[in-house]
């Protein structure tokens, strides 16, 4: 992140050496996608990307641990059967 200088009118901070640049810049990429997003939209976008990173986190650690045949899967738990007539 550097210290570039802000566009669209965004309100500008002073460094110590009295340098305007703008409080937040983001990754080209992410900058072209949000470009034209409100906060409201880049709060509910953020919390849907961070439920998708979880999911392909998760599905590519499944994915992983079942391409190594070698790695021992864990056994089914015995339930008793007051717990399984529950289900």
């Amino acid at each position: 992140m550097s210290n570039l200088p802000c566009e669209n009118g965004r309100p500008m901070k002073k460094d110590k050496k009295e340098n305007k640049y703008c409080p937040v810049t983001l990754e080209p990429e992410l900058e072209e996608i949000a470009a034209m997003w409100g906060a409201n939209k880049r709060f509910e976008m953020a919390q849907k990307f961070r439920r998708w990173g979880r999911q392909l986190r998760i599905s590519g650690f499944i994915m992983l641990r079942a391409s190594h045949p070698d790695v021992k899967r864990p056994a089914l738990q015995s339930v008793g059967p007051r717990k399984a007539a529950r289900n």
